[in-house]
């Protein structure tokens, strides 16, 4: 049986088309680049069907976009896709976690330095960094508990996973350690001032045991950008400063 073989140029095309039909659902080009590590020169070669990406670029994007490297092949219509989860039109369609919700403007991805501190004024404080990172259907935190809270050293225990949605212009972030431990919820709104990289508001604090012993403080968000190097000086801070319980 005799294939059809198709040119370089005619596949380059059709990955392509499948590209800009995955690249809908982000309303930010640009932040979207960012996200995959891709220049943005190189990632509008890609759209347009004149250049192919590297074996690993194109895993990355793979992995991104939750496809794999048929999009090279055959139009993305024709793919065959794992069901959608249920849990997936929950955060995008009702909890407003999904990016055409919770937009750029209003809580871009990327690092956070956060800093706790009492509502009664004392001095006492928390300083974490928080990576938010956006995928189709949702937004998702990831953070590690200070090594000096009583929780062993090892990074399993320390890490901390959760969802940041929104409701109107109030951003709220659930996270948790593994087993819900040292749950919280962040009620924060970003600062009036056009392109503030400042969010504040207040932290709740989760009991394990009972709804009287949950805790409040207040929250300030800083925005760190993109780039982990940028993140690397206020890691160190965090770790340097003493911590207190919450």
């Amino acid at each position: 049986m005799t294939m059809s073989i198709r040119s370089p140029d005619e596949l380059r095309r059709m990955f392509g088309a499948n590209l800009r039909q995955l690249s809908r659902q982000y309303s930010s080009v640009s932040e979207l680049c960012r996200q995959l590590g891709i220049n943005r020169t190189q990632f509008n070669r890609y759209l347009a069907g004149e250049s192919f990406p590297r074996p690993d670029v194109l895993d990355r994007m793979c992995r991104f976009f939750e496809v794999d490297a048929r999009i090279l092949l055959r139009p993305l219509e024709e793919i065959e896709t794992p069901p959608e989860h249920p849990a997936a039109s929950a955060l995008s369609e009702f909890l407003g976690s999904g990016p055409s919700t919770l937009t750029e403007n209003l809580l871009p991805a990327g690092f956070y330095y956060a800093t706790e501190t009492g509502l009664d004024g004392s001095p006492m404080t928390r300083h974490r960094l928080i990576h938010t990172r956006r995928l189709p259907q949702c937004t998702l935190v990831r953070s590690y508990e200070p090594e000096n809270e009583g929780i062993p050293a090892d990074t399993t225990r320390r890490e901390v996973q959760g969802i940041a949605a929104c409701a109107g212009r109030q951003i709220f972030i659930l996270m948790s350690s593994r087993a819900a431990q040292n749950s919280r919820i962040y009620l924060v709104t970003r600062g009036a001032e056009e392109n503030s990289e400042r969010w504040r508001g207040i932290a709740i604090c989760l009991s394990k045991t009972n709804a009287q012993a949950t805790t409040m403080r207040r929250i300030s968000l800083n925005y760190l950008g993109t780039q982990a190097k940028a993140a690397l000086p206020a890691a160190r801070a965090a770790k340097r400063l003493k911590q207190s319980a919450a």
